[in-house]
């Protein structure tokens, strides 16, 4: 029951930063350790706005992109971003042997609740990439666009 109650805390202290912060953006420079995308092929890409329908000001708008490239070594890179600051962007490989298309790939977008259909108070802020062959999945990741955020509440709560 504790950790229920805990994980409620958490939950609602995310919406409350979320909603009272108005998801401010700024500009995001890449990291240096992430990994050049510029000899790679772009297979996918797709960007959604969980706030654009609810700010009144374009600079507060939100954008989540994720972006899904192919080496010629048929590498996978998953890239992901945002102008958040409560995203930390997020990248990761897949070793493959086979060239992938667009038509392998599936982005379902849900909010941190689990519920594919926003609202105001129940945004966008998960991404389900999942890339396949044959109709068959062979991965399947999970990138929260509001990592950062869950980081900040964490070390709160260590705090105590």
């Amino acid at each position: 029951m504790k950790k229920r109650n805990i994980l409620f805390s958490i939950c609602f202290m995310f919406l409350l930063i979320f909603s009272l912060a108005g998801c401010g953006s700024k500009d995001t420079e890449k990291d240096n350790d992430t990994i050049s995308t510029q000899n790679m092929n772009l297979i996918c890409e797709e960007t959604v706005s969980p706030n654009k329908e609810y700010v009144t000001v374009d600079e507060d708008i939100v954008n989540f992109t994720v972006e899904i490239y192919q080496n010629k070594n048929n590498k996978i890179l998953v890239n992901s971003k945002s102008n958040s600051e409560f995203f930390k962007p997020l990248q990761y490989e897949l070793e493959y042997d086979k060239e992938i298309t667009k038509s392998d790939i599936d982005i379902e977008w849900t909010t941190a609740m689990g519920n594919p259909n926003p609202t105001k108070d129940d945004q966008l802020g998960i991404a389900y990439v999942s890339i396949s062959e044959d109709g068959k999945v062979f991965s399947k990741r999970k990138i929260s666009f509001a990592n950062k955020a869950i980081e900040i509440i964490e070390d709160t709560l260590n705090k105590k």
